[in-house]
């Protein structure tokens, strides 16, 4: 079975009885394919824990491991206790694991942020490279996917952004809001029992050639070329400035070539890169600014050009009278010069539009497991905002031809 028809179909195993959780158990699956970890943030009965339980289920004879995170939560109760007999009669300090977080494929932490500081200095070889030292020996980890969650995100200066960094995708987990989604809630099934079938199983066989097959993803030259301006956005932007560490720029091209992989593709294309906007913000309120870049950074040339058109415009405007040439009975070339640019320039804005819509559209590729109604809303709401802004300058055209005979 191919591989994007497989996943298809996990997902709808999955998510019966959930009501608009798709984009949370799609995204979960694209980082346990990837193995990279997830943070779901959102207010208590959000479903992020049923989320991470159901993402358990995609692998056969996985096991998982769940926590609930306090203060007063001890590295015993996550590693799994330290061994008496070895302690007293080898003199070795090694915890027996079995059953605890070093022996699970699918690993759940709610509210990561109150653990100490014991358990949040071991989970950062954890996350980053899967591996946990116990006593003298480092275990290789079999865990596939970390799911954290919590209410709320680390505080700056407060010590947590090594381990904030190792979650790569960041995405927010919310209450129900269509009323009829509400009402088959309530009138659904409270306990709905999910049989994923053995053939769509996700087995270590599966597994391991999965991974081996998106090593040899690639990423084309107009897409790392679009990242680098992406990226240069990011420096330009004094007033809100988004730091993305190399280390996360390394696991998010794993994370597109996946992508691009679990859809039958060979190689990453402009769909994949709607994912940015999950693996991008430190802050809730960096998210607009981040969406925003992503979809200006690929329209970069054509936004400055009607930018400025709408400047030329605006200087046109703003001088109040325009002297005839006729009227001197000699040619002004400054009035002849606005004629011609006030005439002409309609086309060049229909071009820009078409460019600048085409560039867009191409982020919301409808094959995309990954790209949600929500992505598609927002790339809407953008081609909207553009063509606000080109009527604008289409009005401000007609009005300044008036002005001449």
């Amino acid at each position: 079975m191919a591989a994007k028809k497989q996943i298809e179909n996990l997902l709808s195993e999955i998510g019966k009885g959930l009501y608009e959780k798709n984009h949370l158990l799609a995204l979960g699956v694209l980082c346990a394919i990837a193995g990279e970890s997830y943070f779901l943030l959102g207010l208590p009965g959000t479903a992020k824990s049923e989320v991470s339980r159901r993402l358990k289920m995609i692998f056969k004879d996985a096991t998982s491991f769940e926590y609930l995170m306090s203060r007063f939560s001890t590295p015993d109760e996550i590693f799994g206790p330290v061994s008496i007999k070895k302690l007293k009669d080898m003199d070795t300090y090694e915890r027996m694991v079995e059953g605890y977080l070093p022996s699970a494929d699918v690993v759940f932490l709610d509210e990561i942020w109150k653990a100490g500081p014991a358990i949040q200095n071991s989970l950062l070889t954890v996350l980053n490279e899967k591996i946990f030292t116990n006593g003298r020996t480092k275990i290789n980890l079999p865990m596939k996917l970390l799911v954290a969650a919590s209410n709320e995100i680390p505080e700056v200066g407060s010590g947590l952004e090594a381990i904030w960094d190792r979650f790569i995708v960041r995405v927010i987990s919310e209450s129900v809001k269509d009323e009829n989604n509400f009402y088959k809630m309530l009138r659904g099934e409270q306990n709905v029992t999910i049989n994923v079938p053995d053939k769509l199983l996700i087995t270590e066989n599966v597994f391991a050639q999965w991974q081996n097959e998106i090593q040899k993803v690639t990423l084309p030259d107009d897409i790392m070329l679009y990242l680098t301006q992406l990226r240069k956005l990011f420096s330009q932007n004094t007033e809100n400035k988004i730091y993305v560490s190399d280390r996360r720029w390394v696991k998010i091209g794993k994370l597109l070539r996946t992508s691009a992989f679990l859809n039958d593709r060979i190689s990453v294309d402009w769909s994949d890169l709607m994912l940015l906007r999950h693996c991008l913000w430190n802050q809730v309120q960096e998210i607009p600014l981040i969406t925003n870049a992503i979809l200006s950074a690929k329209i970069y040339k054509e936004t400055k050009e009607l930018e400025s058109i709408a400047e030329q415009l605006n200087t046109i405007k703003q001088r109040r009278v325009w002297v005839d040439p006729l009227s001197k009975g000699r040619k002004n070339t400054e009035v002849e010069r606005v004629k011609s640019f006030l005439f002409t320039i309609e086309d060049d804005v229909n071009i820009l539009e078409t460019k600048i819509v085409a560039g867009i559209n191409q982020f919301r590729n409808g094959g995309n497991l990954f790209v949600s109604q929500e992505d598609i809303s927002l790339i809407e709401a953008y081609i909207a905002d553009f063509n606000t802004k080109k009527e604008r300058v289409e009005n401000t055209i007609y009005e300044q031809r008036k002005r001449f005979p």
